[in-house]
């Protein structure tokens, strides 16, 4: 595959707007966790989701190796604390984000939208990623916030309603962050 082709690909998917979350564990030197924007659900009996991550990261390899994390939905409010995430360098896991650190167990962020506990039970080698396959045994569900959407490299909220979508609730527009 061509570098041109490669960009073209990721271009594509830079219009495909996706719900964020950060995926976090405890390890033995503190926490470690990622802005992943690859969640998907894969099964509900048993109750197993998917997402992947880059092997050339810092925190994929701690997080695949984990023996449990936890794969938080993030609310439109959260924009700054997954921007942290995404940064290598920006501060992660403060109290002033909404963190609750206790050793031993994986990260809790106060006010994400859901929290699927679990364990990694399959790593799979894709190219420059690796895709993760974790069976959830836990979920906490938050208040119901305005998701936040990750959209062409920007942070968006959902904004007015258009009208009815066929089987599910209104149809919204998206406002950047």
């Amino acid at each position: 595959m061509t570098s041109e082709f490669a960009e073209r690909f990721k271009a594509g998917f830079r219009r495909h707007a996706a719900g964020v979350t950060i995926v976090a564990a405890s390890t033995e030197n503190g926490p470690v966790g990622a802005t992943v924007s690859s969640v998907t659900s894969v099964s509900a009996s048993p109750p197993m989701l998917s997402f992947s991550m880059s092997r050339s990261g810092r925190s994929g390899p701690k997080l695949v190796e984990s023996s449990r994390l936890v794969v938080h939905v993030l609310a439109a409010s959260q924009a700054k604390v997954a921007a942290a995430f995404a940064d290598r360098s920006a501060p992660r896991f403060t109290a002033e984000q909404g963190w609750i650190v206790r050793t031993g167990h994986p990260p809790v962020l106060d006010g994400a939208m859901a929290g699927f506990y679990g364990r990694v039970v399959r790593v799979l080698a894709a190219g420059e990623a690796w895709l993760v396959l974790v069976e959830v045994d836990e979920v906490s569900l938050g208040d119901g916030a305005a998701p936040l959407l990750h959209h062409d490299r920007r942070f968006w909220s959902l904004g007015e309603a258009l009208g009815p979508a066929v089987h599910a609730g209104p149809a919204q527009t998206l406002r950047p962050l």
